[in-house]
């Protein structure tokens, strides 16, 4: 191809350009996260609406999306299988899978992780058990709440081992020991609490 003199302009300042498309999206993608990771240290995560009716659901559990007479969605999450029966698969519960850039954001912290619910309006269980996944950290980990009238929080804090966690679930389980054996959900919360005394997980 024969360039015309204005070709030696144009061409290079094409190449320029065109280097530029592709350098600017990394650069504001990168600075994005910087951004996303210190809002969630600041603000915190926030799980409701859309993503709770999404949750993970194991074996021995349902979860039915529902909205409430305010328009507020939430979770119906019912138990049919205790958690500690001898049949019962261990796992996770019903959970939400931490996305990787919210891992990120939190990892070398300790948490704080509010649960906010009632026992269900129908076959409202009397308990719950709630806890919170990370490398290191197991079925050890659940912690059982007494559920009082109304939608209340609960609290639940995790001292975590690892500073790279690879994972985070935060999940729960009704009690299935009473009649009642379901819980609406309608948020769950997770902030950071200040730098963890954790180690850098073996590869």
């Amino acid at each position: 191809m024969l360039l015309r003199s204005n070709d030696y302009i144009f061409y290079p300042l094409i190449l320029i350009a065109a280097a530029a498309m592709i350098a600017i999206p990394l650069v504001t993608t990168s600075a994005d996260r910087v951004g996303v990771a210190e809002d969630i240290r600041d603000n915190g995560i926030e799980i409701s609406g859309d993503r709770l009716h999404a949750m993970a659901i194991a074996e021995g559990l349902t979860l039915a999306p529902l909205q409430d007479e305010n328009g507020t969605l939430f979770s119906r999450i019912t138990a049919n299988l205790d958690r500690l029966g001898p049949t019962t698969p261990r796992s996770a519960g019903v959970f939400d899978a931490l996305r990787p850039y919210e891992i990120e954001a939190i990892a070398g912290y300790n948490l704080l992780i509010t649960y906010r619910m009632q026992a269900a309006r129908e076959n409202g269980a009397d308990a719950v058990d709630l806890a919170f996944f990370q490398d290191g950290i197991g079925q050890s980990a659940w912690q059982n709440f007494e559920l009082v009238a109304g939608v209340q929080d609960y609290e639940y804090r995790v001292s975590v081992p690892y500073c790279n966690p690879t994972f985070a679930y935060a999940g729960l389980w009704p009690s299935a020991a009473s009649a009642g054996n379901a819980v609406d959900l309608y948020g769950i919360r997770i902030e950071t609490t200040g730098e963890a005394d954790c180690t850098d997980l073996p590869r």
